[in-house]
Parts: C-alpha cells; structure tokens; sequence
C-alpha cells in the first residue's frame, strides 16, 4: 500500500465506525474501507495498468450460490499452514504440460473402487524398497 498521506483525501463515515477514503495521486488513486479499530480491510487501487483489489484481515469468504470462475494467465495459491481442496463431486486435474507433485510423505487412497495407473511409455517405481501386497 502506498504511504503517500500528503495526497488529496476524501472521507465519509459508515455505519459502526467504518470509513471510506479515497485518496488521489497522479499514478494510483486508492479506495480504502477502513474498519473501527483503524485498519485496511478492502483497498481498490486504480492504477494505469488496471484496478488492483486487495483484502486484509483476520479471513476473507467468496461466496455464490453458482458459479465462480477464477481466470488468469499465471494463478498461485499460497498457504503457510495448510491448504485444503474439497468438492462433492468429481475433481479432475488437467495440465497441458508436465504435473509434478512433491511432499514429505505421499499417500493414495481409493475409498471405494480401484486405483489406476497408466503411462503411453514406461512406468518406472524407484525407491529403497518396493513392497508389494505388505
């Protein structure tokens, strides 16, 4: 966030001690909600480039009854605790490229029904032990 405070600011109160400001420059202008105890929560920065939106606090929840799409040319996820994926329904991952998984430990589990593996080429197990049916 730029800490430029010397832009020309506009304030309006909200309900519950909240506050928007809008803070113009001449390279970003900046749209910030502010909550009651004097921190970011949601800031719109209208750059040259494009809008950037950026969210701060303790959880942030998207939420819609249909669908949502995230698109992009480059997407990361990035989690220091824990990242989890779940879905009633199918998960299909698909890469037009190489897809590469690596972890301490890695465990499969098929709950119901088989696990297939299948290889145009060769299937190759390397490991310091190969246990079969233990």
């Amino acid at each position: 966030m730029p800490e430029d405070r010397d832009a020309p600011t506009t304030a309006l109160e909200l309900v519950g001690q909240h506050r928007v400001e809008l803070r113009r420059d001449p390279a970003l202008d900046t749209l910030e909600l502010i909550g009651r105890d004097g921190k970011v929560v949601l800031a719109i920065e209208v750059r040259e480039t494009g809008p950037v939106l950026r969210f701060e606090g303790a959880g942030l929840t998207l939420k819609t009854a249909g669908e949502l799409v995230l698109d992009a040319k480059k997407l990361t996820l990035r989690s220091e605790e824990a990242l989890s994926l779940t879905t009633g329904g199918d998960l299909d991952l698909v890469a037009a490229g190489d897809l590469r998984s690596t972890a301490r430990v890695q465990t499969i589990t098929a709950e119901l029904g088989d696990v297939r593996l299948e290889a145009n080429d060769d299937v190759r197990i390397d490991g310091e032990r190969v246990l079969v049916n233990c």
